[in-house]
């Protein structure tokens, strides 16, 4: 008994080794992407173009369709979901008939700590094969790991998740799929059962309950402080409603959600939209009672600011500049003409959006204090607006001329003054 118990020991202590040996080729101490283009105003109109030219109510089923993405646009999706999910950098380079595809998790610091690693690096070749993506090489580290045995893994794990559904009505509609060293290629047959999938997926149970706590308290903080006023300042609104949301209760963490929840629902509200869009069951939740919202005197601040807020407490900083600086190049072509005022606004409310996410207990002492137009947004005075395009060329060259930099860095300058973001 003594010696098999020995052996036994011997066997386990083999394994430990072995299994340590393999987690130390498997991180390492270099990232293989250190770094990603953030996302552009160019890359953000081409997705506004894409899900135009593809939004689902506009399709009848088994409509064949083909969408087109740009290696660069793939890119900005992966790290978009990245940064969403799997907090991690992702590159990839088409080639024809297939991808090379890069990924670098940033490891936590106690596991950093052990001195096995800083990065899980992924490198993957990927393939097309019976119209569908195949893995033909992946290598986790320096460890490399066999394509059917990675395909049977990823396969057997959705089977066991709440995924399996999903993917399989994806497989069923996606009829083609090519690459190229320019693009990706999918031809799909529209199923309109894919779009309630997408929802589930994209709103969790749980995060449906919390966007309905959400817009309750919206519609009652609203009525509350709008009483008998059909127009008040966006601060008397928003800074009652983000203290209502962040109960001293909460962990940081917890605060940080449920301000994400309120600024969405609060920027569909004040952009006329409903959160039926998302999740229609919300077309029976409460709505808000008219009430006009102004920053500086003006609606259009009170949007800006808002929206931006919630794309940046949401999806990150980076992209909620990207969108701002889109819609005032759009604006530049036939709207309401560029202006450097509603980028302040922009600029700003993604400011506010950064705080929400990632420096709750900031700004919980800033709502303590007290909030007015001048505490989020700073003066307006001087900046161009109403710009057409050849106005907004003459004037300023384009958004990487030196004199539009300058005046961009001077908006930069006066939202950093606020000392709310000091």
């Amino acid at each position: 008994m003594s010696r098999f118990l020995a052996w036994l020991s011997l066997a386990i202590a083999l394994l430990a080794g072995g299994a340590l040996f393999v987690l130390a080729r498997a991180l390492d101490d270099q990232p293989l992407v250190a770094h990603v283009d953030e996302p552009s105003a160019a890359s953000v109109a081409r997705a506004k173009a894409i899900l135009r030219q593809h939004d689902p109510r506009r399709l009848p089923r088994d409509a064949t369709r083909e969408v087109r993405l740009a290696g660069a646009d793939l890119e900005a999706l992966l790290n978009l979901a990245a940064r969403r999910g799997l907090h991690g950098k992702a590159a990839v380079q088409l080639h024809q008939g297939g991808a090379d595809l890069r990924y670098t998790a940033t490891l936590p610091a106690a596991l950093a700590a052990t001195g096995l690693g800083r990065f899980m690096n992924v490198s993957a070749r990927l393939g097309v094969s019976d119209n569908r993506l195949a893995v033909e090489q992946v290598r986790i580290g320096r460890v490399p790991l066999p394509a059917a045995l990675f395909e049977a893994a990823v396969a057997a794990g959705i089977r066991h998740t709440d995924l399996a559904p999903e993917v399989a009505l994806l497989q069923k509609t996606i009829a083609r799929i090519a690459i190229t060293p320019a693009d990706l290629r999918l031809t799909y047959v529209w199923q309109p059962e894919l779009l309630d999938s997408a929802r589930g997926f994209a709103v969790s149970p749980a995060e449906r309950e919390r966007l309905a706590a959400a817009q309750r308290l919206l519609t009652a903080t609203l009525d509350r402080v709008g009483h008998s006023r059909r127009q008040i300042p966006l601060a008397d609104a928003l800074g009652p409603l983000l203290q209502d949301a962040a109960s001293p209760a909460r962990s940081a963490a917890g605060r940080s959600a449920a301000w994400r929840d309120v600024l969405l629902v609060a920027a569909l509200h004040l952009s006329g939209k409903n959160v039926a869009l998302l999740l229609p069951e919300a077309a029976r939740w409460p709505r808000p009672r008219p009430l006009t919202l102004t920053l500086r005197g003006r609606t259009d601040l009170a949007q800006h600011f808002v929206i931006s807020a919630a794309v940046a407490a949401w999806a990150g900083e980076s992209l909620a500049a990207a969108v701002g600086l889109e819609k005032e190049i759009d604006d530049a072509n036939g709207g309401s003409g560029f202006s450097f005022v509603d980028l302040a606004a922009d600029r700003a409310g993604t400011r506010l959006g950064e705080l929400a996410a990632g420096q709750p207990e900031r700004l919980a002492a800033a709502l303590a204090a007290g909030l007015d137009d001048g505490a989020l947004l700073p003066s307006i005075d001087g900046l161009p607006e109403n710009m057409q395009a050849d106005e907004f060329r003459r004037r300023f060259g384009g958004i990487d001329a030196p004199a539009y930099r300058q005046m961009s860095d001077e908006i930069d300058r006066r939202v950093a003054a606020l000392a709310l973001f000091r």
